[in-house]
């Protein structure tokens, strides 16, 4: 599974808005900070990542976390 599925694929099950698009942002999706714990959680455990949910809530859109996920993998 590429980044960006995984991503995207958490973000909808967790935030439950349906299919998402790298360019949404994530707090006009609805998403909350615990969402934003919950996703990083679940993608970290897959991933074998430590990625922090301060960088979903920093990214101006799901394509900018992406980016962050993809670094973290690249680094372990």
């Amino acid at each position: 599974m590429s980044t960006a599925e995984l991503v995207l694929t958490t973000v909808a099950e967790v935030t439950g808005c349906g299919p998402v698009r790298p360019d949404d942002s994530f707090f006009d999706i609805g998403g909350s900070s615990l969402d934003a714990l919950r996703i990083c959680l679940r993608i970290n455990r897959w991933a074998g990542t430590d990625v922090d949910h301060q960088a979903l809530l920093d990214s101006d859109d799901l394509a900018a976390f992406v980016v962050a996920v993809d670094a973290a993998r690249a680094a372990r």
